[in-house]
């Protein structure tokens, strides 16, 4: 344990000094490699060559700049972020739970004192800063924080019935994300985010929809609402919005958005010249090298892959989720063959206790998926006796 570092990481494996595409190298050389870039951060792999080379560029012409004062990216960024979605106005911040803040403070200002109640779901993750925690539906990440903010309701997910009966005239608005990553890789129904969809409007609710992991291309569209056939009120963006680089979104639908007037919210570093050319050039690459059709079809050779291996091994309960964010339900303990496929030189995640989660750099490769899924056979065969 670190005498310098408040102990809040559980540190596992090598010190890695170097990184390129879908592979990182540790200080003794040894290449490994990573299906699980940076929790889905580095979505054009490690070290993508122009996007250093444009935080190169950027940092020696201008860092960064107050909000007060106009730089020419930030406009920019934001008008392809509402061209690539919907007719939207943007705040940029630097995490995904400042987005979820940013978007738990614009509910109050929309329910003007009089609605204030969200309805968050069961099993999701929004954060770890005070209001995103209050809006997470797992007790190990909330129950050492007691009392958190109150007025965060829970519902089922996928449960629409359960969801209904949570409405009443203090809702101001329905938080959720289509794919609960850290919750187990649980994917909305079709037929669920509909009636949602439709309630919301129906009752005049803020329907806010958590993008962090699964916009930026991960399921094989821009953003993954875009599955869906619907329209959120507000969107949330980070992780892949900067490959790599700290930055994060809250796109809130145009006629809207000027509630949240000047000096209601703010953030020193959000939305700097540094991270909104990044952004440029993350969907100028996103475009350009055709990443989205990458991502549907590596992602239809992986789930393919991973189904053979549920026929084969009789403790995968289930295989789930869209594009290049994939879930494989074990029925028992998942860490101990995130460990082990670890040390054979290959990197994915175990969350849930029982769920090991694949989510490469949207780039990724069928070759290094046949590596990656190797590895991970020999481990299940160990495993299985």
């Amino acid at each position: 344990m670190s005498s310098v570092l408040i102990p809040v990481y559980k540190k596992i494996g090598p010190t890695f000094v170097r990184g390129k595409g879908s592979y990182l190298w540790d200080e003794r050389g040894k290449k490994y490699l990573d299906l699980f870039p940076g929790w889905g951060v580095s979505i054009l792999g490690h070290s993508h060559p122009q996007i250093g080379k444009v935080i190169s560029q950027q940092a020696r012409e201008l860092i960064h700049l107050p909000n007060n004062l106009v730089h020419p990216y930030q406009e920019k960024a934001a008008r392809e972020l509402v061209k690539l979605s919907f007719e939207a106005k943007v705040f940029f911040a630097n995490s995904g739970t400042e987005a979820v803040e940013a978007a738990i403070k614009f509910s109050r200002l929309y329910g003007g004192g009089k609605r204030y109640e969200i309805i968050m779901m069961k099993n999701s993750f929004h954060g770890r800063t005070f209001g995103s925690l209050s809006a997470t539906g797992q007790k190990k990440y909330r129950y050492p924080f007691r009392p958190l903010l109150p007025k965060f309701i829970e519902a089922k997910f996928n449960d629409f019935e359960d969801l209904k009966t949570k409405i009443n005239k203090k809702t101001v608005g329905v938080i959720l994300e289509l794919i609960q990553g850290e919750g187990g890789v649980n994917v909305a129904d079709y037929d669920y985010i509909q009636k949602v969809s439709t309630l919301c409007r129906k009752n005049d609710l803020l329907f806010i929809i958590d993008e962090v992991q699964t916009g930026m291309g991960r399921t094989s569209k821009m953003f993954c609402y875009q599955h869906y056939d619907i329209k959120p009120d507000i969107m949330l963006l980070s992780k892949g919005l900067g490959a790599g680089f700290p930055v994060s979104a809250m796109l809130v639908k145009k006629d809207i958005a000027d509630i949240m007037g000047r000096g209601l919210h703010a953030s020193t570093f959000g939305g700097n010249p540094l991270a909104c050319r990044v952004v440029l050039e993350v969907l100028k690459l996103l475009r350009e090298e055709r990443i989205l059709s990458n991502v549907k079809r590596v992602g239809e050779y992986l789930r393919k892959k991973l189904i053979v291996l549920k026929e084969r091994f009789g403790f995968i309960k289930e295989v789930r989720g869209k594009g290049l964010m994939v879930g494989i339900e074990l029925k028992g303990k998942s860490y101990p063959i995130f460990e082990e496929v670890l040390k054979r030189g290959v990197i994915i995640n175990s969350t849930h206790e029982n769920v090991l989660r694949i989510m490469p750099a949207l780039n990724v490769k069928k070759e290094e998926i046949d590596e990656g899924l190797n590895i991970l056979e020999e481990v299940f065969k160990k495993y299985a006796k």
